[in-house]
C-alpha cells in the first residue's frame, strides 16, 4: 500500500537554456521588458541559476532509490529555493505531479512482479 507520508521531495535547479530575451517578459512596454531581461541576465552572469531557472522536483519513496517521480518548470525567476517553495504557487502542484508519477511507476512494478 502506498503511504504518502513515506515520500520525500527534492528540488533541483539549473539554468534554463531558453533564451531570456523575448521570453522573460511580454508587458507590451519594450523598455520595461528590456529592464527585466537585463536584470535576469546580470544575475545569470553572476552564477545565480534561480535568475532563469529550470526547476526539477523529485519524489522518492522511502528506501527505494532507483524509482522516482518527476516534474519540471522552466523559464522562471525566483530569489532562491526558499522563495520558490514558499511563494511560487507551483511547488505544491509539482509535488503532487511528481508523487502521482512515482505512485504510477511503483504500481506498475508491483503489477509486473505480481504477474511473475
Amino acid at each position: 500500500m502506498f503511504d504518502e507520508s513515506k515520500v520525500t521531495y527534492s528540488v533541483y535547479v539549473s539554468q534554463d537554456d531558453t533564451p531570456v530575451r523575448g521570453n522573460a517578459m511580454d508587458s507590451g512596454v519594450d523598455d520595461l521588458d528590456r529592464q527585466v531581461e537585463d536584470e535576469i541576465i546580470e544575475r545569470l552572469n553572476g552564477g545565480d541559476d534561480w535568475a532563469w531557472a529550470l526547476v526539477h522536483v523529485v519524489a522518492k519513496y522511502d528506501g527505494i532509490d532507483d524509482v522516482q517521480g518527476d516534474d519540471y518548470l522552466g523559464c522562471c525567476t525566483y530569489k532562491d529555493g526558499d522563495d520558490f517553495r514558499e511563494n511560487s504557487g507551483y511547488f505544491e502542484d509539482m509535488m503532487k505531479v511528481a508523487c502521482d508519477e512515482l505512485r504510477k511507476k511503483l504500481d506498475h512494478i508491483v503489477s509486473v512482479v505480481g504477474e511473475g
